[in-house]
């Protein structure tokens, strides 16, 4: 699959609810006129005490009083504003910092106040997805030095959605830049839009900008799109297709579409194990489901037969064995078998056509360990895998899973592939 093929969905930023409105009530070192002043300090006591419904009552009473300067008019819809969020009436919120910003008399503000009153109309304005304002609002912003990444990624949002993808791109990298400046993780959609923006003319950087994302979110979603990518890699098989099948399973990203051609994949490698619980668990019935019961049934009551046989013959039946056991979730005995196998020797020679790569068994036990969360284990497995793009490529998607689940540190980038 073409990194066209999996362009990230840019949600309408809610970015004022996920960062917060400025702002506590009255501008304290913006002047009002005595004529306001009262009910707008009523106003004040009322949201110190947390009372917002008595605030934002206050602040309506101050907008009833007659001879209000244009100043007092800002400051108040300033105060309805920031009550209003308090009460999650985010309409009355964006028309009330909307009349603020638009007011030429805001220009009499404190510069402090003046910058709030812009940050929260842009993060509302964008919530409403009213993008020319975001871009009206973003330039005051600019001029006082105070746009930040919430404000950036709003800007970046309303070019995407207007499709200028050059300016999207422009505006995502610098919400990247500046939440990385304040020792924040960058927000999920900048890095979304900076990859999307890569994804044709430069495919490693768009799947970078993925990796970030899902070492922050672990989405399901996410994941299917990084795996999708990765079955066209040089070198993929079956059987390492079938590994990132299972990492698709341990990801929650596997589809019903996908667990169908799984469970497939799974009866033809006679993993009847991984084809049982791959196609269960996406209500998969009919003649493949009936197909991977019945070969689990015959197959597990001879399995500790063939476990001793293992035990005994080559590294082939060794990996063999060890690749079923890892269906059924028996996973530390996976582990041994195909640290066996891989001790007997897995190199392909003459007419050996399955289960010789050394990489196959390196994933199995890396995978096994990550199952029996040894993720360290899984680490250091997964890092020591060498061999084709495929190989190496499961591999690093797989230690970004165990690097999650240890605790979120980012994995090495994946290496070169071997020729």
């Amino acid at each position: 699959m073409r990194y066209s093929g999996w362009t990230a969905a840019i949600a309408l930023a809610s970015a004022a609810f996920a960062f917060g409105i400025g702002g506590q009530g009255v501008a304290a070192a913006t002047k009002v006129s005595k004529a306001v002043a009262p009910a707008l300090s009523a106003a004040q006591k009322a949201a110190q005490a947390g009372n917002w419904a008595e605030a934002l009552s206050q602040a309506r009473a101050a907008q009833a009083v007659a001879g209000r300067t244009p100043i007092d008019d800002v400051t108040i819809n300033d105060f309805i504003g920031v009550a209003a969020v308090n009460l999650k009436d985010f309409k009355t919120a964006t028309a009330a910092f909307e009349a603020a910003a638009d007011s030429p008399a805001n220009t009499e503000m404190d510069p402090a106040e003046r910058a709030d009153l812009y940050h929260n109309a842009l993060l509302l304005a964008g919530d409403a997805q009213q993008w020319q304002k975001v871009f009206t609002y973003a330039q005051v912003l600019e001029s006082l030095n105070k746009m930040d990444d919430a404000t950036y990624l709003e800007v970046a949002i309303g070019y995407y959605n207007m499709k200028d993808t050059a300016r999207a791109k422009q505006y995502a990298q610098r919400s990247i830049d500046a939440a990385k400046a304040a020792g924040k993780p960058p927000q999920d959609n900048a890095l979304k839009i900076v990859m999307n923006s890569e994804a044709q003319a430069n495919p490693a950087a768009a799947e970078q900008a993925l990796e970030q994302i899902i070492l922050r979110s672990n989405s399901p979603e996410d994941w299917g799109r990084l795996i999708d990518n990765d079955f066209a890699a040089k070198g993929m098989n079956d059987v390492t297709a079938m590994d990132l099948y299972r990492l698709k399973f341990a990801t929650k990203a596997l589809g019903k579409q996908d667990a169908s051609l799984a469970g497939k994949l799974a009866n033809e490698l006679y993993y009847y194990g991984d084809g049982v619980k791959i196609m269960e668990a996406a209500g998969i019935t009919g003649p493949d489901m009936n197909a991977a019961r019945n070969g689990a049934a015959r197959e597990q009551g001879s399995l500790n037969a063939e476990i001793a046989a293992a035990h005994k013959g080559s590294g082939q039946e060794a990996i063999r064995v060890a690749e079923a056991l890892y269906g059924y979730g028996r996973y530390a005995d996976a582990e041994q078998l195909a640290r066996e196998a891989l001790s007997k020797g897995l190199a392909g020679k003459g007419k050996c056509r399955s289960h010789c790569d050394p990489a196959e068994a390196l994933l199995l036990i890396g995978m096994s360990q990550a199952m029996q969360g040894r993720y360290a284990d899984a680490l250091a497995s997964f890092n020591s895998v060498k061999g084709s793009e495929a190989d190496l490529k499961t591999a690093h998607l797989w230690a970004m899973y165990a690097q999650i689940h240890q605790g979120g540190a980012q994995p090495a980038a994946a290496p070169a592939p071997a020729h």
